[in-house]
């Protein structure tokens, strides 16, 4: 047993809890967004921001393309960083604004939520505490719906800050028109399919990753690849093999990573992980799977076609086949991989590095 087990353990059970927790968003969806609905009733925005940093922001990654789709208008993620650049060329006080963070007391989000509701933006407050700063910033607050998360690496929060940014957005549609009631219907359906299929994917995925975990800890970096509307989704766990393990994790869309970024497997520590949909690029994502397992090229794919099941190169989960929804599919699947990972690393002592310290509080980025 590693020195962190019973902390990684913990995140484990947070993995498997976004199961319940993404079935009682989609239920109690109206009642959560409620005050949020009677606020926005009458109004009509030209366009949506997402805001967040670091998960929060790649939440908004992952549900820009559904909400573009459904709500025809032009859906914008931003940090706040990025914000200031919009500002040069852009208006935003007839925008709805959904603004994330799980602890509502993240400095620069809230700075940003000030500034764009005095501009005349309605603002949507999403946290996981009703009584933090940004709830009392924003014009209405909504609840993450996630409970508790006492973990410094977001896990349930993640995926529950993408399908509360979801539900708004396409309560929104409803109440307004801009969703017509019969794709509002499916979409839900096939949410549904997904949340009751969670869990037979993260039992899958547990069995794939014990049969190549001590395969993978011998890679020194890892690119994961996928189509452009799951981009969002392999940046947020990039970010959490960067963030356990200290190994050098990086994401791309296919092209970019064929345009460069492919030569790294040049060095034999380098490993690919691909998202294949069936929706997107799946052809294109296929062969080159198949080309890197001729030359013997470290290439592993997590896909959405065939039957459910796992071979030792590839992992064929449930799926809905709706490409607008593939985030909620593969981003529990990727959090048991990576999670998996750290247990391994951890057991093994392959993590037994110096932290260099905290630069968040260096830097404090949190309000009290």
């Amino acid at each position: 047993m590693g020195k962190n087990a019973e902390y990684i353990q913990r995140v484990m059970g947070y993995v498997e809890e976004n199961v319940p927790v993404t079935q009682s968003i989609l239920a109690d969806r109206k009642a959560v967004c409620a005050a949020f609905l009677k606020n926005v009733q009458g109004k009509s925005f030209n366009q949506v921001l997402l805001f967040g940093i670091g998960s929060s922001y790649n939440a908004g990654l992952m549900v820009k393309p559904l909400l573009e789709s459904a709500l025809q208008l032009d859906v914008l993620v931003a940090s706040p960083a990025m914000y200031e650049q919009m500002c040069r060329s852009r208006s935003f006080d007839n925008a709805l604004l959904i603004a994330a963070s799980q602890s509502g007391k993240s400095a620069a989000t809230i700075d940003v939520v000030k500034e764009l509701k005095a501009k005349g933006a309605f603002v949507v407050g999403l946290t996981g505490n009703l009584e933090s700063p940004l709830a009392q910033e924003s014009s209405a607050a909504v609840d993450i719906h996630c409970g508790e998360e006492k973990s410094s690496v977001m896990t349930k929060g993640v995926l529950a800050t993408a399908m509360m940014m979801a539900m708004i957005g396409l309560e929104y549609g409803q109440l307004s028109g801009r969703l017509a009631q019969n794709d509002y219907d499916k979409i839900m359906a096939d949410f549904d399919f997904i949340a009751g299929h969670m869990q037979e994917n993260l039992s899958l995925t547990k069995d794939w990753c014990a049969a190549n975990v001590a395969d993978w800890s011998k890679y020194r970096s890892f690119s994961l690849i996928s189509n452009i509307d799951s981009v969002g989704t392999t940046l947020e766990i990039a970010l959490k093999v960067m963030e356990s393990i200290f190994l050098p994790s990086d994401s791309f869309e296919v092209e970019e990573y064929l345009h460069g970024p492919h030569l790294l497997l040049s060095r034999k520590e380098a490993a690919l992980l691909q998202l294949d949909s069936v929706s997107m690029d799946h052809a294109k994502l296929s062969r080159i799977h198949s080309f890197l397992q001729e030359k013997n090229a470290p290439s592993y794919q997590i896909t959405q076609a065939g039957e459910p099941g796992f071979t030792k190169d590839r992992l064929a989960i449930h799926s809905a086949i709706n490409g607008l929804l593939d985030f909620a599919e593969f981003l529990p699947v990727l959090q048991a991989w990576s999670i998996s990972l750290w247990e391994y690393f951890d057991r093994n002592g392959l993590d037994a590095f110096e932290m260099p310290g905290d630069l968040s509080g260096a830097l404090a980025t949190k309000v009290k």
